[in-house]
């Protein structure tokens, strides 16, 4: 009985030297910034407590979310992000949406590692911090960490001569190649392709994580982003008994942070043991130092940003959206005529859910953009609209679905109206009027790199643009003051009043919808 128990309590020390770490990972954070301190206060007290723990993000911080991040072009969460004590991140698709020189900048200035095995510069080098692969000393053991983006944009040097994307399957290849020369005993990759194809990505070449696990064997963990995915632990051990790799991902916005405890067996580098969980981190305390580094962004850049300049009664339609904020736009510049295009607010959605609206949320329904103005005949502004690559896109409907091409413009002043009976679009405009027609300048950060650091281009810049190009007009100027200024205003002065001007879709504008799809189809 003696020799059993120090057989047992041998095994029993053997089996509790295998090496023990811990992945904490986050992936499609999308701007949500309120949850970001507890995030990293939670890291941070779980790290007191073990050590032996990897901090990674898995890509897609910018986009939708707060829209302290898009005034300040990415800096607020970036900077923040770096505050949090993580040890590496990819980026996702959706963060080039400051164009590739605001990323580089970013990438320069927070210089936390870039696991950038598919990334590459070509008129530009890419900072320093961005690496191909990384190793990381962990509990005793070599973990080689590679990062992997989606493919699907991003791979023309001429597009992104700051940051491009190549192609993830011969990427991984060679950082597996690489990682497997300096003898790792474990190959983690960072990817930001997507649990499984999503609808939309039918017929892109892109593989999934699912595929990536099948073609690279030597592949051990896949910490994940892009589908937004929650994976849960039945399904992770499922894919593991299939494929030997283990596949996480945590959700999106921050609502959790994914947990993976890894036991390693040194001599076989196989993983006999794994814990996963996915932690709410609601009720964790905050760490100061990221706190305090949000703080001062929301100080600097959008100090009114939790005060209430509206509400919104009920949810509010696209088209009625992009109709009021028409409406608002010629209220507030004493203009005859407004054309707005439907960029020039969060379309997304296909309504904004009703309730208050903040200034912060005002930000992110209705972007900031320079103004234009220009006096036009009503006869030029006929022949302008009237062009077929415009007319349609005064039907509201133009941004639902395909082949529409999600450029409808909204007008104010007038309406346009389609005529079933002899396939016309009606514009309700006098030829023999003169008017004063204002539209905003749908900048593109791709395009600039002058490299501003906050909110609109330099209005230098806007002073040159011309956002309706072949438009016979005189006395084009920019205006004093950009769209969110002028909407900010009106919300602190008076308070801001979300109409419906339409209660329902016009019928003609399905109608139109059709005929105009039928007409693309011939």
């Amino acid at each position: 009985m003696r020799r059993i128990c120090l057989l047992v309590l041998a095994l029993g020390l053997v089996a509790g030297a295998d090496p023990t770490f811990t992945i904490l990972h986050t992936n499609d954070l999308h701007q949500a910034l309120d949850g970001l301190p507890r995030i990293a206060g939670y890291v941070a007290q779980y790290r007191q407590e073990h050590p032996d723990t990897v901090f990674l993000d898995a890509g897609d911080w910018f986009d939708r979310g707060s829209s302290l991040a898009l005034v300040t072009r990415g800096e607020a969460i970036y900077g923040t992000m770096a505050t949090m004590g993580y040890d590496g991140w990819i980026p996702g698709n959706h963060d080039w949406a400051y164009g590739g020189a605001r990323l580089h900048e970013l990438m320069e200035r927070y210089p936390v590692p870039v696991i950038g095995s598919n990334l590459a510069g070509t008129e530009y080098p890419l900072p320093g911090n961005v690496v191909p692969f990384l190793v990381k000393e962990v509990a005793g053991l070599r973990i080689g960490f590679l990062g992997i983006t989606l493919d699907t944009y991003g791979q023309s040097p001429k597009a992104r001569p700051y940051i491009q994307v190549r192609d993830a399957r011969e990427s991984t290849t060679r950082a597996i190649r690489e990682l497997q020369a300096r003898k790792v005993d474990l190959i983690v990759a960072v990817t930001h392709l997507g649990f499984e194809r999503m609808k939309h990505e039918a017929d892109r070449k892109c593989p999934t994580d699912l595929e990536l696990a099948r073609e690279f064997p030597a592949i051990n963990v896949i910490v994940g982003g892009h589908s937004h995915t929650a994976i849960q632990e039945e399904r992770i051990r499922q894919v593991y008994a299939e494929t030997g790799t283990i596949i996480v991902q945590a959700g999106a916005s921050g609502r959790y942070v994914g947990k993976l405890v890894l036991t390693v067996d040194p001599a076989t580098h196989h993983i006999p043991r794994f814990d996963v969980a996915l932690v709410n981190p609601s009720d964790q305390p905050e760490q100061p130092e990221t706190a305090a580094f949000l703080a001062a962004q929301y100080a600097a850049h959008m100090p009114d940003a939790k005060r209430v300049v509206g509400t919104l009664a009920g949810n509010l339609e696209r088209y009625n959206a992009g109709s009021w904020y028409a409406e608002l736009l010629r209220a507030q510049t004493g203009a005859d005529l407004v054309l707005l295009p439907v960029d020039a607010f969060y379309k997304e959605p296909a309504s904004f859910p009703k309730g208050p609206v903040t200034v912060e949320r005002l930000y992110g329904l209705f972007f900031d953009r320079h103004l234009v103005e220009y006096h036009v005949t009503g006869s030029d502004l006929l022949a302008y609209l009237k062009q077929p690559a415009m007319v349609n896109r005064l039907n509201p409907l133009h941004d639902r679905g395909r082949p529409f091409t999600e450029d409808a413009l909204y007008p104010a002043g007038f309406t346009a109206r389609f005529d079933e009976a002899t396939k016309e679009v009606i514009v309700d405009l006098d030829p023999a009027k003169e008017y004063t027609l204002v539209t905003p300048w749908l900048h593109s950060w791709r395009n600039l790199l002058d490299r501003a650091e906050n909110g609109l281009p330099p209005r230098a810049a806007a002073a040159e643009a011309n956002p309706l190009p072949g438009l016979a007009c005189r006395d084009r100027k920019l205006l004093p003051s950009s769209t969110m200024s002028l909407m900010v205003q009106a919300g602190t002065t008076d308070g801001l009043v979300f109409s419906r001007l339409y209660p329902e879709p016009r019928p003609d504008w399905a109608v139109w919808k059709a005929y105009y799809e039928t007409e693309r189809k011939r």
